[in-house]
């Protein structure tokens, strides 16, 4: 059965690549099954009728059966417009003779044959010259019914097998296409709905580009124009100076989400993983957050065994890590506590960051990876891009992972994201002293 299975399918797809559109895909297999499905029957009539006496039809049937394998072979050779057209062609004229000569029900393919045609091509000019045609010679066939004597004509039963086999390959046509027609617009509708979600986000970004990144430079600019024109003394410009450091730190940041969220979004990130220790990676992220934390007075407790890996692309991680640990210091309240644990289960070690602060409620922490959020600010009014989470989500589905978030209005939240283990990491995690940052 299976090898059966397999020639079927290598027969039925002859001359099909992937690089064909779907459509023109069907319309392939389409005429290599109606091909192989002539092939077969007409060389077993073609031997019946010779049998029988019937010379002339048997010939009919041996010729189709002739054409049909040359389809296959045209097929072969990826000359598709001419196997569609010897197809239409050979099977018009000899259904039309087999009625004609022999009263045999080749009218009804006749008609399957006009389907067929106007599945097959787009033109409607096309259409209308094959529907006259077949109309034609419908008409011919009843215009002149008795060419050759009644004794010559095949038995009745054959007739109503013919018909019966015309109809259901009707029937079969159409749903065949039908089912394409289906297909196409379920995916258009996805591809529609992706494309509102897209041009959701890409508005969403230029109003970050435009108001979060452009008036913080404008501050920057009047900062500088004081400089310039020495406006300010001593003192107060230590106190600038501090703050232009912090949002020149912050639109850093936020553009490196912004053009790392467009690069994943545009699939034009590497992806190629490798073994990870997790800790050194944490702990010189957290180094990056020296003086805000410090200026928080937040001391973050880094719970993780040395040895502890993963499995995922470095550079994603340290954007994904970076970015809930930024997210934890921001909304951390000031002499608070940030830990920072793992856990493993069968597939996954878990990275768990938890924060004492703001918290999230359950209707946002729901979509919060899913959209693209409004601006938010820190417990000390610290700003935030609102991509940052979504390209996280993104790096995790990309390096085969898993996020979870719990949190509590004003009690804090724990981010949970589980990256694939590391073979040689053992399913218990030895827990070690924490270690303060």
């Amino acid at each position: 059965m299976n090898h059966f299975r397999k020639y079927w399918n290598f027969f039925s797809h002859i001359g099909a690549h992937p690089e064909m559109s779907y459509i023109d895909f069907k319309r392939v297999y389409m005429i290599n099954l109606i091909a192989l499905l002539c092939l077969l029957p007409t060389i077993f009539f073609s031997i019946l009728n010779f049998i029988d006496h019937r010379y002339i039809l048997s010939a009919i049937n041996f010729s189709n059966s002739i054409c049909a394998f040359t389809v296959l072979l045209l097929q072969y050779y990826e000359k598709h417009n001419i196997a569609k057209a010897t197809l239409l062609t050979s099977n018009s004229v000899f259904f039309f003779l087999g009625a004609l000569l022999y009263k045999n029900g080749g009218e009804y393919f006749l008609l399957c044959t006009l389907i067929v045609s106007m599945l097959m091509y787009d033109n409607r000019k096309i259409h209308i010259i094959l529907c006259l045609t077949v109309a034609f010679l419908i008409s011919f066939l009843y215009l002149f019914p008795d060419v050759l004597p009644p004794n010559q004509q095949v038995p009745r039963s054959r007739s109503v097998f013919n018909i019966i086999n015309a109809l259901a390959f009707i029937v079969v046509a159409v749903n065949f296409f039908l089912d394409i027609i289906y297909k196409n617009m379920k995916k258009i509708e996805r591809q529609r709905r992706h494309l509102e979600s897209l041009n959701r986000d890409k508005e969403k970004i230029f109003s970050i580009i435009a108001h979060d990144i452009k008036s913080p430079f404008a501050n920057l600019e009047a900062l500088v124009f004081m400089f310039r024109n020495q406006m300010l003394d001593s003192t107060t410009s230590q106190e600038y100076i501090q703050q232009i450091y912090q949002q020149i730190r912050q639109q850093n940041q936020a553009l490196d989400d912004l053009l790392q969220w467009g690069s994943s979004s545009m699939q034009g990130m590497d992806t190629k993983a490798s073994a990870l220790l997790i800790k050194p990676m944490i702990q010189q992220i957290i180094k990056g957050f020296m003086e805000n934390t410090q200026s928080k007075q937040l001391k973050i407790n880094i719970n993780i065994p040395t040895e502890t890996q993963i499995i995922a692309n470095r550079d994603h991680t340290i954007i994904i890590l970076r970015n809930l640990i930024s997210n934890a210091i921001k909304f951390s309240y000031a002499n608070g506590n940030i830990n920072i644990y793992a856990s493993t289960d069968d597939h996954y070690t878990h990275i768990h960051i938890q924060d004492e602060g703001i918290g999230i409620a359950p209707s946002k922490s729901a979509l919060l990876f899913n959209e693209i959020q409004q601006k938010s600010f820190g417990t000390e009014d610290e700003p935030g891009s609102g991509v940052g989470l979504v390209l996280c989500k993104d790096l995790i589905e990309r390096n085969k992972g898993v996020v979870h978030i719990q949190s509590t209005p004003n009690k804090g939240s724990v981010f949970s994201v589980g990256l694939p283990s590391c073979p040689s990491n053992t399913p218990q995690v030895k827990v070690e002293e924490p270690t303060c940052c």
